[in-house]
């Protein structure tokens, strides 16, 4: 598992470099496969070279390090969660040993009986609600946006309710709301309402006080959800990134 998390890097360290291109998109400089940028989280501010594809512009190389921050972070805390329950399985297999050897110290006869089994209980009729769990609004371009409340609000607006080809936003670095922009018509989603619940998204996470944030955004198609992950943990197989000023568009 340790080798793993080697493959896939320092998931603060690309997140930092995504951070950087994205805070020098105007005034970075190329030299070939590397970009100067200033080291804004330097006291001393200095110049360093981060390297690129020189195909790439800045923004598609900060998007580039991003995806390479989301990867990591997912298999980090997929592996977390492997480790755990390898140790919770080796408990429960200690404490069984253990239980063994008493009844057969014990001379148990009906320990070793093999028990019967369970009948399951009926399963029980699944009740439908109206949804209520998130935040409505409605852009300049006249698109509905919707804003997941918590965590469980999040996974039923974003695999229960958002269509294929809609909009799907979230604050890049931050936890936060899940943003939805419906697309029943399935046209091309204005740049004015991309940036409107792009500063939804931003506004809705943990990056709601921060002069700007950077907020990953994809059709829904390209949300996944991994298998065991914690509610409103998803992974993105593509998506791009946008740098907003966090905020609740004034007509709302």
């Amino acid at each position: 598992m340790s080798e793993d998390l080697e493959h896939h890097g320092d998931a603060q360290m690309w997140k930092r470099t995504g951070d950087l291109l994205l805070a020098n998109a105007a005034t970075a400089r190329r030299e070939g496969d590397k970009i100067l940028v200033t080291d804004f989280f330097d006291e001393h501010q200095p110049q360093i070279a981060v390297q690129a594809d020189e195909n790439l512009s800045v923004t598609e190389a900060a998007e580039k390090y991003f995806k390479r921050y989301t990867k990591a972070r997912n298999a980090s805390g997929e592996i977390t969660k492997r480790q755990e329950t390898v140790r919770k399985e080796l408990e429960r297999l200690e404490q069984e040993r253990v239980r063994l050897e008493k009844a057969a110290e014990e001379r148990d006869e009906h320990f070793f009986e093999k028990p019967e089994e369970k009948q399951k209980p009926a399963a029980r009729t699944k009740k439908t609600a109206a949804f209520n769990g998130a935040r409505s609004f409605t852009s300049s371009d006249g698109f509905e946006i919707l804003v997941g409340k918590r965590a469980k609000d999040n996974d039923h607006l974003t695999f229960r309710v958002a269509g294929s080809l809609d909009m799907w936003l979230h604050a890049a670095d931050y936890p936060g709301s899940h943003v939805v922009v419906r697309n029943p018509s399935r046209k091309d989603v204005p740049q004015r309402t991309l940036l409107e619940a792009a500063q939804l998204a931003a506004f809705y996470s943990d990056a709601g006080r921060q002069a700007k944030a950077a907020v990953h955004y994809t059709q829904k198609k390209f949300v996944n959800k991994p298998r065991g992950a914690a509610p409103g943990l998803v992974s993105l197989a593509s998506f791009k990134t946008i740098l907003v000023e966090p905020k609740v568009p004034s007509d709302q």
